[in-house]
């Protein structure tokens, strides 16, 4: 492959030496635009050790990607944040500075088996999937990545080898992989042994699961009567942050293993995941019986900016497998939606039995959801409009929580299910 020089535009540039003994290395930074990343990078992605997954039709395909091209139509002015960039080993590197900060950036590539595009592999390939489906990404021009371009002249490809392996096992989507090898969600697989869906965890990187584990971890962590006990506070705190819900549960589970050791048993020291994983198969099914039933009043709200096939209950988005509830969910339900309801159903667990280090609901929790549906979908179809239809707001912001969360205290005192002087 001849070398290539590849001109991208940046508003800033940084530049600075690694401290490292025998070899001169630099490491630079910028964010460019979407339109900006060089579609030949694609072909240079030998330096790089993963390959994303695709389907039969060539799309790429997984969680990752899917979480990528969720925030490139819902809230691209985000990706920046939310995505860790791509990592780009090159034969060198020039900023060439204009006025007021702004500039051209040169990065020249020349070898395959050194250069190009170490990590951010699936970066790349799905921001070249987006740009080929405009219409369904219409405001691309709004989403900015950020480079990491490393320079060294005298270094050989064993060497970019050891920095790819570095790069790839280190980043935040492989957390979950590490503490899957660990055994640290096999209590979850063994609630889940022998029931519908039990296969469609993606406990790993490239696992075939459809639903990521740190997904699954999130709703249960909604039921931690510890840190959630009633109205005063709300799990919207949880939306979005994946990588704080894992590491909450894993010290969890890594303390209650510790009391194992001891040979402390009592209930009341029993920690707080412990006593909800038997309930995740309920969870997960509440989670999708509410996704079936909402989208029916939901199913005209934009989910995107595309220009068709925006609508939740658009054609695109049909019949969605509701993998443990059985059926389908006939829409795209986006989880700023979800979490509001799903979380009101903490109001259901017996803080008597909580308190004694059991988890034991108050009520049919399938029944209190039929009689409490639709007024939750009202709160949470009012919260969408209130704040700018951004259905990821919905989910970030209290006021669907707290309002979702009083309608199912209110059809528990109804029914005579409160706990005196629990409420």
């Amino acid at each position: 492959m001849p070398k290539q020089d590849f001109l991208l535009q940046a508003d800033e540039f940084r530049s600075l030496p690694v401290p490292f003994s025998g070899r001169s290395i630099k490491l630079s930074t910028c964010f460019v635009k979407i339109s900006e990343v060089p579609e030949e990078w694609c072909d240079w992605l030998e330096v790089n050790p993963r390959t994303p997954q695709r389907k039969k039709s060539g799309e790429l395909k997984g969680t990752v990607v899917n979480g990528m091209f969720d925030t490139l139509s819902d809230e691209p002015e985000m990706f920046a944040l939310k995505n860790q960039g791509i990592f780009v080993t090159a034969e060198k590197v020039e900023f060439d500075k204009g006025t007021g900060g702004q500039g051209i950036v040169k990065i020249q590539l020349t070898d395959p088996k050194k250069h190009g595009v170490v990590n951010g592999g699936h970066t790349t390939q799905v921001i070249m999937q987006a740009r080929n489906n405009s219409e369904s990404f219409p405001k691309l021009e709004e989403a900015f990545v950020r480079l990491h371009i490393y320079v060294s002249g005298d270094v050989d490809s064993g060497f970019i080898a050891s920095i790819a392996e570095g790069l790839n096992t280190s980043l935040q989507v492989n957390n979950p992989s590490l503490e899957n090898l660990k055994g640290t969600f096999n209590k979850i697989k063994d609630s889940l042994q022998g029931k519908n869906g039990e296969k469609q965890i993606a406990y790993f990187q490239g696992d075939s699961g459809e639903i990521e584990i740190t997904q699954v971890l999130a709703y249960l962590a909604m039921f931690n009567l510890n840190v959630f006990p009633d109205r005063s506070t709300h799990p919207n705190k949880l939306f979005g942050q994946a990588k704080e819900v894992l590491r909450i549960f894993t010290k969890d589970m890594e303390d209650s293993g510790k009391t194992e050791d001891s040979g402390k048993t009592e209930d009341s020291e029993k920690h707080i995941f412990e006593r909800i994983i038997p309930y995740t198969y309920d969870i997960l099914i509440l989670s999708e019986l509410i996704m079936q039933r909402g989208i029916i009043n939901l199913g005209k709200l934009k989910v995107s900016n595309a220009k068709k096939g925006n609508r939740a209950r658009s054609p695109r988005n049909l019949n969605r497998l509701a993998h443990f509830a059985g059926g389908t969910i006939d829409g795209r339900f986006h989880q700023g939606w979800l979490y509001p309801p799903l979380a009101a159903f903490r109001a259901n667990i017996s803080r008597d039995a909580w308190d004694k280090g059991e988890f034991r609901w108050l009520y049919d929790p399938l029944q209190l959801l039929d009689n409490t549906i639709d007024e939750m979908i009202e709160i949470v179809k009012q919260e969408h409009t209130d704040n700018n239809r951004k259905p990821a707001e919905v989910g970030r912001k209290e006021a669907a929580y707290r309002g979702c969360y009083s309608v199912t205290m209110m059809e528990l005192a109804k029914l005579g299910k409160l706990e005196i002087g629990k409420i």
